[in-house]
């Protein structure tokens, strides 16, 4: 009994162990990212942006961020929208699969870098970003 009872101890810390690693990687995407989306498909409605994402934990979703992305015009920010976000650990990237593509993030030393890709895999858009202190 007590064997079985420290395999299920062990189970259990090893499984906590890891779902913490599943999302400490979500920590270096959180706070707000500024810098440039530009086109990459040409003969579009597409413009290049300078842009600022704000990446924020969801509340009782550990393993999932909002990014509020606004473009800057004139000087002021212009909301773009919401979306959401999953973290992908094997990847170390975040991904959002929605109509019009998908997104996947990847960040490193205070720079974020990703891509907007269509569902018929053309890449769409590319965002290079630093992060704001």
């Amino acid at each position: 009994m007590k064997r079985i009872l420290g395999a299920a101890c062990l189970i259990a810390s090893s499984l906590s162990r890891l779902s913490g690693l599943e999302t400490d990687g979500v920590s270096r995407f959180v706070g707000d990212w500024r810098g440039e989306s530009s086109c990459i498909a040409k003969n579009t409605a597409c413009h290049d942006e300078n842009v600022v994402y704000h990446v924020a934990r969801i509340a009782g979703k550990p393993a999932f961020v909002s990014i509020v992305a606004d473009k800057i015009v004139d000087g002021k920010a212009v909301n773009m929208g919401t979306l959401e976000f999953r973290y992908e650990p094997d990847q170390d990237v975040l991904i959002c699969e929605y109509a019009q593509g998908t997104w996947r993030l990847e960040a490193a030393g205070g720079a974020m870098k990703g891509t907007l890709t269509r569902p018929d895999k053309t890449v769409f858009r590319r965002v290079e970003l630093r992060k704001q202190h």
